[in-house]
């Protein structure tokens, strides 16, 4: 990338939003996520136990209507017990090595729902002077830098079949919590939207939820006029 170029873009607005663009460059988007994926899970982790994301007054939380954590709990207790269970059957096959790689596989498994639940606390909406980052955690991002922004007003919408996460249908991404959304921000020219594993192209819209739209929707305007 040219020194123009690289003045003509916009900073990212965190560091595992610049890491993973680094690293998808080289080895491509699908890829960057799953490496910069592993080591932001750890640190969703560390940030929910130690609760230092609420004191980063750029950030803007959504996840108090969430219902994920009740049904994360439900699958983590399958996966652990069905990782002891298989550890203890596996003790009666032939193969030595198999009830070890069936725990540390369930436990593997526990780290990433717990780490999943804990990225909706840890990585909250950013404002920054250069743009506008809207999360659903590890599972969906959408980064607007305020050249591309085309305003934002306060709405509440219910999500396609009442889901959580992100979802999209028409051109409109959609971050939901508790199958709601609070807040409609649309882009200038059609945008991209990144799930873990997949992405939205052409999105002129995004739909997000926030624990308090009205503080954020200030944030959002004061920010983008200045």
């Amino acid at each position: 990338m040219s020194s123009e170029e690289t003045a003509k873009t916009p900073r990212q607005p965190d560091f595992w939003t610049a890491l993973e663009e680094a690293v998808g460059r080289r080895l491509g988007p699908v890829a960057a996520r799953l490496i910069v994926g592993e080591p932001k899970i750890w640190a969703a982790i560390f940030i929910w136990i130690s609760g230092s994301s609420r004191r980063d007054a750029r950030s803007f939380h959504y996840a108090a209507s969430s219902n994920l954590g009740p049904m994360l709990f439900v699958v983590l207790c399958l996966i652990v017990l069905e990782g002891v269970g298989g550890g203890l059957l596996a003790r009666l096959a032939p193969w030595p090595w198999l009830s070890p790689v069936l725990i540390v596989v369930s436990l593997y498994a526990a780290i990433w729902i717990t780490g999943i639940h804990a990225s909706l606390r840890a990585f909250p909406h950013l404002v920054t002077k250069s743009g506008l980052l809207l999360r659903y955690g590890v599972l969906g991002e959408a980064w607007i830098p305020w050249t591309e922004f085309d305003g934002v007003v306060k709405e509440m919408r219910t999500s396609p079949g009442g889901m959580d996460g992100l979802s999209f249908k028409d051109g409109v991404a959609t971050l939901a919590v508790g199958g709601k959304t609070a807040l409609t921000v649309r882009r200038r020219t059609p945008g991209m939207v990144k799930g873990f594993l997949r992405e939205g192209s052409g999105i002129r819209e995004i739909r997000v939820a926030a624990d308090d739209p009205d503080a954020l929707l200030v944030a959002i305007a004061t920010t983008a006029l200045s």
